[in-house]
């Protein structure tokens, strides 16, 4: 399955498929696969919990959706009464964006990086949404395999004017260690529960010490334990993922 996805990401690098890609089996297995279910109740979270304006929900929808011509439903916002046409991956996106940076705010720190990033959806909710409620951040960094760099590089190219946070990318095999940054603010939204011991172990040693606070989106179905003591740092507080997809946990640290 995730071998399956890489190849596909390495093919993206040479082939004109990147105008589909968000349709591709092989990428949906791993992302965009967000039900319409969760869909509506991300939505109706991002409705409830933030004071966000309509046309900002509506215009980082079609931003997102411009690329990679991904699956679209239909949603109806039980607060503005309109019709929503979109991928059900963007309220994702918009909604965990949301999540992190009234987290974020509160650490005062200036630089995030993010482990198992995807195309760089997050990357991008979180470049509109900060600059939106004027939440500052110096830099962000990205981890992933470098074929996903690849792609994550040229899928933020097309939304130049939207990314205002320098970024740049780093390939896994580094588990972080060219990073120069310290006191970093670190996002892995299912990712760290999913990789293997070795490897989550590799960026506990070479990562981990230059992070200082963080969010996680914790999978149980992959690392069964709650304990968070692999991150040696201090738990802030844990709670059921909004909305619960599965056996997942928000852990703020």
């Amino acid at each position: 399955m995730a071998a399956n996805y890489e190849d596909y990401c390495n093919y993206l690098q040479s082939n004109s498929t990147f105008a589909e890609f968000k349709q591709h089996s092989h990428y949906r297995v791993i992302l965009e696969h967000v039900s319409v279910d969760e869909g509506y109740r991300y939505l109706s979270l991002i409705e409830t919990e933030y004071d966000i304006p309509l046309e900002h929900i509506e215009k980082f929808i079609t931003m997102n959706d411009t690329y990679g011509n991904p699956i679209k439903e239909s949603f109806v916002s039980g607060k503005y009464n309109v019709t929503i046409l979109c991928s059900p991956t963007s309220l994702r996106y918009i909604y965990h964006s949301l999540v992190i940076l009234k987290y974020y705010e509160t650490t005062k720190l200036r630089e995030i990086v993010e482990v198992g990033c995807g195309y760089g959806g997050l990357c991008l909710a979180i470049n509109y949404f900060a600059d939106l409620l004027h939440i500052p951040i110096d830099k962000y960094h990205l981890i992933d395999l470098p074929d996903v760099c690849h792609l994550i590089t040229h899928y933020l190219s097309k939304h130049e004017s939207t990314i205002k946070i320098p970024f740049e990318t780093y390939e896994s095999s580094t588990f972080g260690r060219t990073i120069k940054s310290e006191n970093l603010f670190l996002i892995s939204n299912y990712c760290f529960t999913e990789i293997d011991d070795e490897y989550r172990n590799n960026y506990c040693d070479n990562l981990l010490p230059k992070v200082k606070n963080g969010f996680m989106v914790w999978q149980t179905d992959f690392f069964p334990s709650l304990s968070t003591d692999i991150l040696k740092k201090n738990i802030v507080s844990f709670v059921e993922e909004r909305p619960k997809t599965s056996e997942n946990y928000f852990v703020y640290f």
